[in-house]
């Protein structure tokens, strides 16, 4: 899983986001990717066990990542937190579906793109 993981990181450049997000992320490169990393992360794990989680961090913005049933946690862009010496918002966190039972664009462009390394 942590290749996994590694790939999807690899895959998030600043054209997959929202406009919003594109200033902070030149300082914080893994800043406002979670919701599509953590859907591609998913989709590419899938049977794993591990489903989507969401919680508000500090600063009142959503963050996504996946989580199983033990309580072990998959977090894609947690770098963004860790790397400002922040903690991602877990204890927050509550199971929720994605908004596409489909990968969303943003989701199949990471995908794409592993899967052709």
């Amino acid at each position: 899983m942590a290749k996994l993981v590694r790939s999807v990181q690899g895959a998030l450049t600043p054209d997959l986001l929202k406009k919003e997000y594109r200033e902070e992320n030149i300082e914080n490169p893994m800043y406002g990717h979670c919701y599509a990393a953590s859907e591609a992360l998913y989709h590419l794990a899938k049977g794993s066990g591990f489903k989507p989680c969401r919680g508000r961090d500090e600063r009142g913005i959503v963050h996504w990542w996946l989580v199983d049933d033990q309580g072990n946690i998959l977090d894609p862009t947690a770098e963004q937190y860790t790397s400002k010496g922040r903690t991602p918002p877990y204890a927050k966190g509550k199971k929720a579906g994605f908004l596409t039972l489909e990968p969303s664009k943003r989701a199949e462009t990471i995908m794409r793109r592993i899967a052709k390394k």
